[in-house]
């Protein structure tokens, strides 16, 4: 099925849990989750995955859904703007102590959006069927989440996310480079918000 995955991965995740302690850590990650959830779900995006930090969304499945690549950068750019709101809030009650005092100014993810075709369905054994999806899309878009880091940018898309949006969105990625990707012949543009 043709569809489109993100990936959104928050930034030294690592260095900031470290600090916190598991109490800390489940409330920060609950509070974290639960904001871009509601955006992820007001776009029509499904969260196939909780890797850590890390979460794993398709949109277009499991129902048919148009224009998913646009949806999917809807999101992305939404989800941004909540960020920049949670921010907010945790610099209100201090929470942002636990990032700041460790040179850390504010709470940044990444984002890596591609569409193609893969496999989507109930996979596993029969003891754990989980609902998923496997295949190169899959990898691509987790490639650019983190290709965000050697562009310094937050948002990563792919020639196939760019080519099915509209100039309101189109109009505002910049081409960052083309990139080789592991197994394949022809190297993918990436485009940045």
């Amino acid at each position: 099925k043709w569809v489109t995955i993100s990936f959104i991965d928050i930034v030294s995740y690592s260095n900031i849990i470290e600090k916190m302690s598991p109490e800390v850590a489940v409330e920060f990650l609950n509070e974290y989750f639960t904001k871009m959830h509601s955006v992820i779900k007001e776009y029509n995006g499904v969260i196939l995955n909780y890797i850590g930090d890390c979460v794993m969304v398709v949109f277009g499945a499991p129902k048919n859904v148009r224009n998913h690549e646009i949806l999917a950068v809807q999101s992305a750019l939404e989800m941004r703007a909540m960020l920049e709101k949670l921010n907010s809030e945790w610099d209100q009650k201090e929470f942002s102590r636990y990032w700041k005092n460790i040179g850390i100014k504010r709470m940044k993810f990444r984002i890596g959006i591609h569409s193609g075709n893969l496999i989507i369905g109930n996979i596993g054994s029969k003891d754990l069927l989980q609902y998923s999806a496997i295949g190169d899309v899959v990898n691509i878009a987790s490639r650019l989440e983190k290709i965000n880091k050697e562009f310094n940018t937050d948002i990563a898309i792919s020639e196939e996310v760019y080519a099915a949006l509209t100039q309101k969105y189109s109009k505002n990625a910049k081409l960052q480079s083309e990139i080789s990707l592991k197994g394949k012949t022809k190297s993918t543009k990436v485009y940045t918000l």
